[in-house]
């Protein structure tokens, strides 16, 4: 038996070592999930695996309520998945490989590198060491800051359940909650959203950036951004653009609807929340399905760009959609290359952000299509809620309109494969499949077509 694992494992490359280890934790997630002690009144193994899936991808789109339907043990089940699946399996099972005394090879490196986005090729032992220390500290700083405001609705241990679980979610990306209406009861309290909001912010910056922000030496009249890395420069701008651009959307299209009744405090508050929420994470302070279509429309924007590389966070990834803007803008110029900062962007990675966003859209676009056959909606404006939910699940936000239980057991199979390939990311799985095809050399004659 050994030697057929290790045979199998020899045989597939480790970015399909890490595409199969999602896959065990999503089985062995929905096994436990099944167990008569992990819900109240049982559940089917559909949304056991939708369930298990949800929670290893952090994407947090639900078919029952986490409160409610699931035990303590079931809780507990859903957090280690999201835990698991937020730091990726690799990184446990380097962990486990380090304290067994094991080396890696140049290859294994490389993979490690190109899945979280390392710009160098770092040893994983440092990498891994980075991850988990940063994970501890910020979900334990925001456990105790939430702590600190549950204490006064819930008893002792319910307080410390309550804050660790929501930290963990926050910080993972996931958007599980254990409260029915997620934290629209304390849309009013500013400490809570507040604290939320940045717990979402670092888990969806990356670890490269947090690494770059906590070795800032302070020196005086030194111009601190200056001594990012172009990568850093461009994940803060972008994520300060998108988070406010979001929220100021969001509280003009909303100020006379959904936060009218709410006073102005709160409107900016649960106004910069959502816009940071919708990108990443899927908690949310306000009713989503209450909300005007145009305002759904940008949220449907903010959810397919995401968070940044090297994070929990799903999406195309701002880098990217930086890179596509850049690209635009410069042709609007007449200028041949994309700069930023005095910094031309490569030609490998413009086509690479060019063909991530083509895929994505096809992907999005044909499950909502597909969705839409196979199931039979009897409510209005179907397609954009249908087209809401499927980015949602893309970009691993686990926003909905509300409409994700009422979905057949084959619409909850496709949303479950959709957040699976939204988590792993789709040139992971493109990695996966044409692992060993080599490239032509030969290189064939140009011809203009006309376009536009």
């Amino acid at each position: 038996m050994k030697g057929r694992v290790k045979k199998l494992r020899s045989s597939l490359s480790p970015v399909q070592q890490f595409v199969l280890s999602f896959v065990i934790l999503i089985l062995t997630g929905a096994l436990l999930l099944k167990l008569p002690s992990a819900t109240t009144k049982g559940i089917s193994f559909v949304d056991a695996i939708f369930t298990s899936t949800s929670a290893t991808c952090v994407t947090g789109l639900i078919v029952l309520d986490t409160g409610k339907d699931f035990t303590f043990i079931g809780q507990i089940i859903i957090l280690l998945l999201i835990q698991f699946g937020g730091l990726g399996i690799m990184t446990f099972s380097i962990g486990i490989f380090s304290m067994m005394g094991g080396n890696f090879s140049i290859k294994w490196r490389f993979a490690f590198s190109e899945i979280y986005n390392e710009v160098a090729i770092i040893p994983p032992k440092q990498i891994l060491k980075k991850i988990l220390l940063y994970t501890i500290s910020i979900e334990l700083l925001f456990a105790s800051i939430l702590f600190s405001q549950f204490i006064k609705d819930f008893n002792l241990a319910e307080a410390i359940w309550l804050s660790l679980f929501h930290s963990i979610s926050a910080f993972c990306n996931a958007g599980f909650s254990i409260f029915s209406d997620n934290l629209v009861k304390y849309q009013h309290n500013s400490i809570v959203v507040l604290s939320i909001a940045m717990d979402i912010v670092l888990g969806g910056i990356g670890f490269i950036v947090l690494t770059e922000l906590t070795n800032i030496k302070f020196k005086k009249n030194q111009k601190i951004f200056r001594e990012f890395s172009l990568h850093t420069k461009i994940v803060i701008t972008s994520t300060v653009i998108l988070i406010f651009g979001g929220a100021i959307l969001f509280f003009g299209l909303e100020y006379n609807h959904i936060i009218s009744g709410i006073p102005f405090v709160d409107k900016i508050t649960n106004s910069l929340f959502q816009s940071i929420t919708c990108r990443t994470a899927g908690f949310n302070t306000v009713d989503i399905g209450s909300l005007r279509q145009s305002t759904l429309a940008i949220m449907m924007l903010l959810m397919f760009i995401g968070g940044s590389p090297g994070s929990i966070a799903g999406g195309i990834k701002t880098t990217t959609f930086s890179v596509i803007a850049g690209l635009v803008i410069s042709k609007f110029k007449g200028k041949k290359q994309v700069i930023f900062w005095d910094r031309a962007v490569s030609e490998d990675i413009i086509n690479k952000s060019m063909t991530l966003v083509i895929l994505a859209f096809i992907f999005i676009y044909g499950n909502t299509i597909l969705l839409l056959t196979i199931h039979s909606f009897d409510f209005d404006n179907s397609f954009l809620q249908v087209m809401f939910e499927v980015i949602s699940a893309f970009g691993t936000v686990g926003l909905s309109t509300g409409i994700t239980p009422h979905f057949s057991d084959a619409s909850k199979v496709i949303l479950s494969v959709v957040m699976l390939v939204g988590r792993v990311g789709p040139f992971a799985i493109i990695t996966a499949i044409t692992i060993n095809k080599k490239d032509s050399d030969i290189e064939i004659a140009n011809e203009n077509i006309m376009i536009g």
